[in-house]
């Protein structure tokens, strides 16, 4: 088994796939905005992954990536929010 030094330039850029996933969740919530149906499930499993790998290579900015990740955590709630009001019938 090959071990890497631990530089900075190993760890994954973290920070960029979340930015990567709130683009995700901004355009969701256009899309929802607009009326229209969207599905959140491949969204889950890229977060999903994301968590996997971050407990296998710690971010060396877990500071920065934690507040990012709860800014995600938060639109993706009010995405689902929104999602939840759009498919209540309407009176």
């Amino acid at each position: 088994m090959m071990t890497l030094p631990p530089t900075n330039d190993e760890t994954p850029d973290y920070l960029a796939e979340i930015i990567d996933i709130s683009k995700m969740v901004e355009s969701g919530k256009e899309l929802v905005a607009q009326g229209n149906a969207i599905d959140l499930s491949n969204l889950e499993a890229v977060i999903g992954e994301l968590c996997r790998r971050m407990a296998e290579v710690p971010p060396s900015n877990p500071h920065e990536v934690t507040v990012a990740i709860e800014k995600v955590v938060s639109d993706l709630t009010n995405l689902g929010d929104a999602l939840h009001r759009q498919s209540e019938p309407k009176h």
